[in-house]
């Protein structure tokens, strides 16, 4: 390939037996490509402004849920010892808090695990997001079965903030994954004396092209 001719990431041509591109491994150009199709960045300046707003955004999302969790749960009249769970025993603080560190741990997982093509952690955030959903649904789905527990009022609220939870540590942790990932295409970039000059010429394609700096 020419000088003048940029090199696309899907297209480069790999010799056999090599196990880098350009002065890249392989299989770092590929997680970059994959970062690429998925986030969409245009060009490089947008890789940075990207990264820093969803990492702010994450955090922010984050700090949150904390707030919501302390605010929402311990500073409520809630009677901890109702509504234990049958899923390890927790009380109602300690399946709040086992709530947030299951989202963030299987949304983490998720996101690194669609991205590196890897099986255990997909299956590992599969079975973390099961737990943590019947964490959220128990205390409503017990008002209605278990005679002396909670009244369905108190199980709908539980309910809602421990959903509220859930769902916010869920947003934040994929949020700061991406932006975590936008940093590694960075130092990718940079390392390796790449110039990222955007998605391709044409509307229709979304090859990023990346030109070797000499």
């Amino acid at each position: 390939m020419s000088e003048a001719e940029p090199s696309t990431m899907s297209t480069i041509p790999v010799a056999a037996g090599s196990d880098s591109v350009s002065g890249a491994s392989v299989s770092d150009y590929e997680f970059a490509e994959r970062i690429i199709r998925r986030l969409k960045p245009r060009n490089l300046q947008e890789v940075f402004d990207k990264a820093a707003s969803t990492s702010r955004l994450g955090g922010m999302l984050i700090t949150l849920m904390v707030a919501v969790w302390w605010l929402g749960i311990y500073s409520q009249d809630d009677n901890m010892s109702e509504g234990i769970s049958v899923f390890f025993g927790l009380n109602f603080g300690q399946v709040a808090f086992a709530v947030m560190i299951l989202s963030l741990l299987s949304a983490i997982l998720t996101e690194f695990s669609r991205d590196m093509g890897k099986i255990f952690p997909s299956t590992a955030a599969g079975g973390m997001l099961i737990l943590a959903g019947l964490y959220v649904v128990e205390p409503l789905i017990g008002s209605f079965f278990v005679t002396d527990g909670l009244s369905t009022a108190d199980g709908l609220w539980r309910t809602v903030r421990l959903g509220a939870l859930w769902g916010g540590m869920s947003m934040g942790s994929n949020l700061l994954v991406n932006a975590m990932l936008l940093n590694w295409l960075i130092r990718f970039i940079d390392s390796n004396d790449y110039e990222f000059t955007g998605m391709g010429d044409s509307s229709q394609s979304s090859e990023a092209v990346i030109d070797k700096v000499e």
